[in-house]
C-alpha cells in the first residue's frame, strides 16, 4: 500500500505540472485462493496518439501476491498523447505439484476498447481472466478514465449583456469535450450553450455574452434582479467544476471622443467630449473615472439628447477616462476597451512674436516696412499697428508664419498681436508684449542745382558744357548715380567728370549740343525701392529741367527779286537771305556772302558779286555761301534762275455756220510769260479769240507781261438752229435725290448728241434720282452746231426736331421728354434702345434709364431725328403738389409742396404770365390775371436725379368759381390735388391757427363715406382712395367751428 500512495502522489505532482491531462481512476479488489498458488497480472494499454504498450504498473504482480487486497489510485496522462483506446490485462497462475511449480493458467482479459473519438469510458463489470478462477475473484469497484477539466484561477465575475467575456479552461482536448452549459436556477437546470457559440469560441474555453443565450430582455431582467448564471462543461464520466457569473448590464460603449484645447496655452480650460452609443435607462447610474479617480459625486454622468457629455477645466496632458456603472443596484458590465478611452490633450503653444523693420528710404518716402514673425495658439493672427496718436495704421490677418506691414511712413508705431482665441504673447513678468517702433528717414531730401553751363558755338555743334550740384537723400561713398536725358529723344548722357565738395557733389557734362536736358540724381536707396516708391515725391531722386541754348540754325534762302525780262537777256536778280547764327555786330552786313554758279555740279565762283544782292545775271543755277561771327558757314540750296520760254504761236478757225450764226478765230500762245495782250486787226478787237461774221484774212500782235511780242495772220475762208422742251421735277426732301429732268429735242441736224457736264458718262435726255442744284446739258447736232440748256433743282427746307434736355431720373419716377418738330402735321415715332415704343404723340413718358430717338415724317414723307440719353439714380425723391382746380382769375393761387421728403433744391415753374406774390420750397402764392388752362410744374433735385411733379390749374373769368362756404375766419387754406382723378387724391388742410375740425367725404348722393375728427392741428395733408368704376362728383367738407367749406372732385373711370 505504501507503493501505491507514493505513486498516487507522484501522479498529484505530473497533474500539477500538467494541466491538460486525461485522467485514469481505479479502485479494485482481489480475492485471490491463498493456497499453493501463484498469481501474477500485468495490466496494458495505448492511447491514441500512441500505439506502443504502456503498463499500469500498480496492477503489477508476482508470486508473492494472493489474498485479499486492495489497488486504489488515478494515473495522469498527457492530454497530447490522446485519451486511451485500449486496456488490457495478460494474467498467469502457477500452482505446485509435487514439489514444482507449474502454469496451469494464462489468459489475455481484454477490458476496454474505444469506440471511434470516445475519450473517456467507467466500467465496473470487468473480467481478469486468471485472477477470476479457482477459488479466485475480481470486484471491480471504480474503474474509469475521463479529460480533467480544469477552471483557470482567475475568471470573470461578470456576465455582460451585449460584450464577450470568456470563461478559461483547460485546452488541448479535442473540440467534442468541452460541452459547455449554464443555468439561471441554481444548478437545478442546465442548458446547452449553442454550439455556434462554443464553435467561435477559443480552443477549451467559452466567449459569450448573456444575449448569446437568451433575448435581451430576458437577460436585462436577470441583470436587474442580480441573478447569477451558472456554467459548467458537461463530461458523463466527470463534469467539470460550476462555475458561476453574475448577469450584469452592458454599460454604454465610447463610441467617440474629441478634445478640445485649451483656449491659451497653460489656461486650463481643455474640454473632453464623449459621445455614448446609447442613453442611461432607467435605474442605471453611470461614474466617470480619469486616472482611476472619481470625478465628483457617485453617479455623476449626465447625457445630452446626443448621448453626450462634457468635462471640463483640464490642462495639457495625458488622462485616461473609465466607468463604473450599476443597474438597481447591481454593478454593471465597463470592462470592455470600448468602456474606456486615453484623451491625449495636447498643449496649446505659447504665443511667440518677434519683428525687423525696414526704415523709410526717403525723405518724403511711404515705403517703411515692418515684418512680423508669429507662432502658437491657434495659428491664426490679427496684428493692429498703430501710429503715436492710437489711430490704427493697418491691420493684418495672418496664419502662422511670417507678415508685412508695408508702405510706411517715418514715425512712432506700437505693434499688437493675438490669437484668434484673443491670447497673447507675455513676457517675462506676465505681461503682454507689445513692440514699440521707430521708423527713421533721410534728414533732406535729394536736391540738384545748377552751377553754371557754356552753350554751343554753332546751332548743330556739340561743344556745350553744363555742371550742377547735388546734395541731401543718402549718398554712397562715390556719391551718386547721375545722369542727362536729352528731351527731344530720350538720349541719355553720363556726366564727363565729379568730384565732392563739401556736402555736395559736382558733376559736369562737356560736349554736347543745344537742347532741352533733364539731370536727374538718385541716392544709393532710389534702386532698391519698387516702382510704387519710386513715383515723385519719393525725395531719393531729384530732377532739374536745364535748357542749353545756342545761336539759331544758320540758314541763307535765295529769293529771286528781279526775272529776266525776255528770253536771252541778262537782267536777273537773286537776294540772299540769311538768318540765324551769330550776326557780324560790327560790318555793314551781318553775313560775308560768297555766290557761285553751277553748272553740271560744278561750282564756279563769281568774284564780283560780294553783296547780300546778285546783280545782272543770266539764266542758269546759283549758290550762295554765309558765313556769321563765329566762322560758322551755310550754303544755300542750288536756285535755279530761268528764262522765259521762247514766245510762239497758232490759230484754230471755225467758220460762220448754224443758222447765220458767227464764225471764231482762236489764238494758242505759248513761251513768255502770261498774260498776254492781244492786238488785231479788227477795231476794239483785244481778246484771244476773235469772232468773225464771214471769212477774211486776219492779223494779231501778241504782247507778254515783260513787254516781249509775237504776231502772226491767219486766212479764214466759208458754209438750221437746235430748240428743246424740258420737264422739270423737284425734289421732295431736303437732300432727297428724287428730282428729275426731262428734255424734248427739235430743230438743228439730227442727230443729236448730249453732254452733261455733273457726269461725262450720260448722254440721255432724261435724267432721274437728283439732288438739289445745278445742271446743265450740252446739246450738239450733226452739223457742228450747239446750245447749252442750264438748270437749277430747288432744295427744299430741311425739316427738323428738338428733343428735350437729358436728365437723371429719380428711384421709381417718371418724366416727359418733348419732341418740337419744325413742321406741323407730322407723326412721331419713339425708340427707346433702339426698340420702337407704341407712343405716337409728341410727348413720351419715361421711367427708365437708356437713350430714346423720335422720328417725326411729314405728309411728303420727309424724316427728321433727334436722341437725348436719359439716366436713372436709386436716389428716391418722390413729390407731390396741391393746387386749386380752378380759381378766379386775379385771385391768390396757392400751390403747396405736401412732398415728405427733403431734397437738394427745388424749383417752381408757374405760367409766363403769373405774378408771385411769395414763394419758397414749401410752396408759391401767385395770380394769374388771363382766365385759361395753365399747368404749374415742381422739379426736385437730391443728388444727381431729379423729379418733376405737375398739376393741372383753370382760371375762370369772375363768377366761374364757386367760392367755399363761410367766411373764411378759421381756414387758411383748402386744396384738393389732383383733380380730376382716378381714384388717390390727397387732401390739404392749413388753418390760420392750431384748431381742432372735422373732415367729412361725400358720396354724389351726399351719403358720408369717411369722416375725420381732428385735434389741435393747423396743417396737414390727408390721403383718400376712391375704389370702384363709379364716376362721378364727390365732396370733402371742412368744418371748423362754426366755419364750413366744400370742394368737390371729379373722379373719373381709369
Amino acid at each position: 500500500m505504501k507503493r501505491i500512495a507514493s505513486i498516487f502522489f507522484f501522479l498529484l505532482g505530473i497533474l500539477e505540472l500538467h494541466a491538460q491531462e486525461y485522467i485514469f481512476e481505479y479502485d479494485v479488489e482481489f480475492f485471490l485462493y491463498s493456497g499453493r498458488r501463484r498469481f501474477y497480472n500485468h495490466l496494458y494499454y495505448t492511447t491514441a496518439n500512441s500505439s506502443a504498450k504502456k503498463e499500469f504498473t500498480d496492477f503489477s504482480m508476482h508470486r508473492e501476491q494472493r489474498g485479499h487486497f486492495g489497488i486504489t489510485g488515478r494515473v495522469s496522462l498527457p492530454a497530447h498523447e490522446g485519451p486511451i483506446t485500449h486496456i488490457w490485462a495478460e494474467t498467469s497462475r502457477q500452482v505446485k505439484d509435487l514439489g514444482f511449480w507449474n502454469s496451469d493458467c494464462e489468459h489475455t482479459a481484454e477490458q476496454y476498447i474505444a469506440s471511434s473519438g470516445q475519450t473517456e469510458f467507467s466500467e465496473t463489470n470487468l473480467w481478469w481472466g486468471c485472477l477470476s478462477t479457482y477459488y479466485s475473484h475480481v470486484t471491480t469497484h471504480v474503474y474509469r478514465a475521463y479529460p480533467k477539466l480544469i477552471f483557470a484561477n482567475n475568471q470573470p465575475s461578470l456576465l455582460p449583456s451585449k460584450e464577450k467575456i470568456i470563461i478559461t479552461n483547460t485546452a488541448g482536448f479535442p473540440h467534442s469535450v468541452y460541452k459547455w452549459q449554464y443555468s439561471t436556477d441554481g444548478a437545478q437546470t442546465w442548458i446547452n450553450v449553442p454550439s455556434s457559440v462554443i464553435n467561435s469560441s477559443p480552443n477549451g474555453s467559452l466567449k459569450i455574452s448573456g444575449t448569446d443565450l437568451m433575448s435581451e430582455s430576458a437577460f436585462q431582467q436577470l441583470a436587474a434582479q442580480g441573478r447569477p448564471v451558472l456554467f459548467r462543461i458537461f463530461n458523463p464520466v466527470k463534469s467539470s467544476e460550476v462555475i458561476s457569473l453574475q448577469a450584469a448590464l452592458s454599460s454604454p460603449i465610447v463610441l467617440s471622443h474629441e478634445v478640445v484645447l485649451e483656449r491659451c496655452h497653460q489656461s486650463g480650460d481643455a474640454i473632453i467630449k464623449m459621445t455614448l452609443d446609447r442613453p442611461l435607462l432607467s435605474g442605471e447610474v453611470l461614474s466617470c473615472f480619469i486616472n482611476g479617480q472619481s470625478i465628483g459625486n457617485a453617479g455623476n454622468v449626465t447625457l445630452d439628447s446626443n448621448n453626450s457629455f462634457y468635462l471640463g477645466g483640464y490642462n495639457s496632458g495625458t488622462y485616461a477616462i473609465s466607468f463604473k456603472g450599476s443597474y438597481n443596484g447591481n454593478n454593471t458590465y465597463t470592462g470592455d476597451t470600448r468602456h474606456k478611452f486615453t484623451a491625449i490633450i495636447a498643449e496649446r503653444p505659447a504665443i511667440t512674436h518677434s519683428f525687423t523693420q525696414k526704415n523709410v528710404s526717403c525723405f518724403s518716402g511711404h515705403d517703411g516696412e515692418i515684418a512680423l514673425a508669429a507662432s502658437g495658439g491657434t495659428g491664426n493672427f490679427t496684428a493692429t499697428l498703430t501710429d503715436a496718436g492710437g489711430s490704427v495704421v493697418q491691420t493684418q490677418t495672418f496664419n502662422t508664419g511670417n507678415v508685412s506691414f508695408k508702405r510706411l511712413s517715418a514715425g512712432n508705431y506700437t505693434l499688437r498681436v493675438q490669437d484668434s482665441n484673443g491670447c497673447v504673447a507675455k513676457t517675462l513678468s506676465g505681461e503682454e508684449l507689445i513692440h514699440q517702433v521707430i521708423l527713421t528717414k533721410p534728414n533732406e531730401a535729394v536736391n540738384i542745382t545748377e552751377k553754371s553751363k557754356t552753350s554751343p558755338l554753332a546751332y548743330q555743334s556739340s561743344d556745350g558744357v553744363v555742371q550742377i550740384a547735388v546734395s541731401g537723400g543718402t549718398p554712397s561713398a562715390s556719391g551718386y548715380t547721375v545722369r542727362f536725358v536729352r528731351k527731344s529723344d530720350g538720349q541719355v548722357f553720363t556726366p564727363t567728370d565729379s568730384h565732392s565738395d563739401g556736402s555736395q557733389y559736382i558733376y559736369t557734362l562737356r560736349n554736347i549740343p543745344r537742347g532741352e536736358y533733364t539731370a536727374i540724381a538718385e541716392d544709393m536707396r532710389f534702386a532698391l525701392l519698387g516702382n510704387e516708391d519710386k513715383q515723385d515725391p519719393c525725395s531719393c531722386h531729384a530732377q532739374l529741367a536745364i535748357t542749353l541754348s545756342a545761336p539759331p540754325l544758320l540758314t541763307v534762302d535765295v529769293e529771286e527779286t528781279h526775272f529776266i525780262n525776255c528770253h536771252g537777256d541778262s537782267d536777273g536778280e537773286l537776294t540772299a537771305h540769311g538768318k540765324g547764327g551769330k550776326p557780324i555786330i560790327s560790318a555793314r552786313l551781318p553775313y560775308t556772302y560768297t555766290w557761285y554758279k553751277v553748272s553740271d555740279g560744278a561750282k564756279e565762283e563769281l568774284p564780283l558779286q560780294v553783296d547780300s544782292i546778285a546783280h545782272n545775271l543770266v539764266a542758269g543755277q546759283y549758290q550762295v555761301k554765309i558765313t556769321d561771327a563765329n566762322g560758322i558757314s551755310a550754303e544755300s540750296a542750288v536756285f535755279e534762275l530761268k528764262q522765259p520760254d521762247l514766245l510762239s504761236l497758232s490759230f484754230t478757225t471755225r467758220p460762220p455756220s448754224c443758222n447765220s450764226g458767227s464764225g471764231l478765230i482762236s489764238t494758242t500762245v505759248t513761251g513768255g510769260t502770261p498774260p498776254y495782250t492781244y492786238e488785231w486787226n479788227k477795231e476794239g478787237a483785244t481778246e484771244a479769240n476773235l469772232t468773225i461774221e464771214e471769212a477774211g484774212s486776219f492779223f494779231v500782235r501778241v504782247v507778254d507781261s515783260r513787254g516781249c511780242f509775237i504776231t502772226g495772220n491767219v486766212e479764214v475762208t466759208a458754209p438750221d438752229a437746235i430748240s428743246f422742251k424740258p420737264t422739270i421735277t423737284n425734289p421732295t426732301c431736303h437732300d432727297a435725290n428724287n428730282g428729275a429732268i426731262s428734255l424734248e429735242l427739235s430743230g438743228g441736224t439730227a442727230p443729236y448728241t448730249i453732254h452733261w457736264e455733273d457726269d461725262n458718262t450720260l448722254s440721255t435726255p432724261n435724267r432721274e434720282h437728283l439732288k438739289a442744284g445745278e445742271y446743265v446739258a450740252v446739246i450738239s447736232d450733226q452739223a457742228g452746231c450747239s446750245l447749252h440748256y442750264r438748270v437749277v433743282l430747288e432744295q427744299p427746307e430741311k425739316m427738323t426736331v428738338k428733343l428735350s434736355s437729358g436728365f437723371t431720373l429719380c428711384h421709381e419716377q417718371s418724366r416727359k421728354i418733348t419732341a418740337i418738330p419744325s413742321e406741323e402735321n407730322v407723326t412721331y415715332q419713339w425708340l427707346h434702345d433702339g426698340q420702337a415704343l407704341t407712343e405716337t404723340s409728341k410727348e413720351l413718358t419715361v421711367s427708365k434709364a437708356g437713350h430714346y430717338r423720335v422720328v417725326v415724317t411729314n405728309e411728303k414723307g420727309c424724316t427728321a431725328t433727334a436722341e437725348v440719353e436719359i439716366k436713372a439714380s436709386n436716389t428716391e425723391l418722390p413729390l407731390d403738389i396741391t393746387i386749386p382746380s380752378s380759381v378766379t382769375a386775379g385771385s391768390p393761387i396757392h400751390a403747396v409742396n405736401i412732398s415728405r421728403i427733403r431734397a437738394d433744391k427745388l424749383e417752381w415753374s408757374l405760367p409766363d404770365n403769373a405774378v408771385i406774390t411769395s414763394k419758397s420750397n414749401e410752396g408759391v402764392v401767385f395770380t394769374i390775371p388771363t382766365p385759361g388752362i395753365y399747368e404749374v410744374t415742381l422739379t426736385g433735385y437730391l443728388g444727381d436725379c431729379s423729379t418733376v411733379v405737375s398739376q393741372r390749374l383753370e382760371v375762370l373769368g369772375e363768377g366761374g368759381v364757386v367760392l367755399p362756404d363761410g367766411k373764411g375766419d378759421a381756414i387758411k387754406q383748402f386744396l384738393i390735388s389732383p383733380n380730376p382723378t382716378t381714384g388717390d387724391f390727397k387732401v390739404y388742410v392749413e388753418l390760420k391757427e392750431p384748431r381742432d375740425f372735422t373732415l367729412r367725404l361725400l358720396s354724389p348722393t351726399s351719403v358720408e363715406m369717411d369722416k375725420k375728427e381732428i385735434k389741435n392741428i393747423q396743417k396737414q395733408t390727408f390721403e383718400y382712395e376712391l375704389r370702384g368704376d363709379t364716376e362721378g362728383v364727390f365732396k370733402v367738407e371742412l368744418s371748423v367751428g362754426n366755419e364750413k367749406s366744400t370742394l368737390r372732385i371729379t373722379k373719373k373711370r381709369k
